[in-house]
């Protein structure tokens, strides 16, 4: 397995200018010492092909892997000329993917409407919604994964479809299992994302389907050992299942990432060593 980081891990510190794309880059060569980048395109200052070619050259310098490129699409539209767009964004990005060398392209399924009172007390306020919207979306949201597969497959970058259980409409190990089975295609696999899932059966259940996965790290210790997921365990769930590719690191603690992710790096990079 290979580390890496996401640019959302440093979300903040990017869009509050303190760093820019290019010198994240550095902190992840540098001070994180790491083998592979994941782009987010809500950081991407331009995708003039300039400006990509700027980061492509920067990442070659540095040894850094583009492992993959993200975006930050919605499937679950309400309308169908929302959807539409949805789909021109998510090709557009296979396109700057393609250009990049990623091999992957994290993608979402679709978000149902949280209620705009709030839900309440509910930990979970769209789950009412779950069945009533799912039914209506859900093969609205097949037929764009599919769409978007086909023109994957003619640019030579692979789908990763991220499961997420904030109010996403693909949460569940089930949900993966469903979709990825509904559009068929060795162009659609999973961005396995650790901390969106309920247990550890989860993850195990859908490894195997994983072409990516997001090391979700929330609240560490002085040493960087998470607490909130069992890495150990994950860990030892990834290597029973011969993953070999790149774990993103994917901050989304209170402490600034600046001081929080070079700890979790290290204490990932320890359990990577075994």
């Amino acid at each position: 397995m290979k580390l890496g980081c996401s640019s959302w891990s440093y979300h903040q510190a990017i869009v509050s200018g303190r760093l820019s794309l290019t010198d994240w880059l550095g902190v992840c060569a540098g001070e994180l010492a790491l083998d592979g980048v994941e782009l987010l395109d809500l950081h991407f200052p331009s995708t003039d092909t300039a400006y990509l070619r700027e980061i492509k050259r920067r990442c070659a310098e540095l040894h850094l892997s583009i492992s993959c490129v993200s975006v930050s699409n919605d499937f679950g539209r309400p309308t169908a000329g929302e959807r539409e767009r949805e789909l021109v964004r998510v090709k557009r990005w296979l396109d700057i993917a393609g250009f990049l060398g990623a091999p992957v392209l994290r993608v979402f399924a679709g978000w149902l409407p949280v209620p705009a009172s709030g839900g309440g007390s509910s930990p979970r306020p769209w789950a009412p919604l779950r069945a009533a919207q799912k039914g209506v979306l859900w093969p609205e949201v097949v037929r764009c994964l599919g769409e978007s597969a086909a023109y994957a497959q003619e640019r030579g970058v692979i789908l990763g479809l991220e499961n997420h259980d904030g109010g996403g409409l693909v949460a569940t190990a089930a949900e993966v299992e469903r979709a990825l089975g509904e559009v068929g295609s060795p162009w659609l696999r999973l961005c396995l994302d650790t901390g969106d899932y309920p247990d550890l059966a989860s993850i195990e259940r859908t490894i195997g389907q994983a072409i990516h996965v997001h090391a979700k790290l929330y609240e560490l210790d002085e040493r960087g050992v998470e607490r909130r997921l069992d890495w150990p365990a994950i860990m030892a769930i990834l290597r029973a299942a011969s993953y070999r590719g790149f774990l993103s690191i994917e901050y989304e603690g209170e402490e600034e990432a600046e001081t929080a992710v070079p700890r979790g790096a290290r204490y990932l990079r320890e359990l990577l060593r075994g």
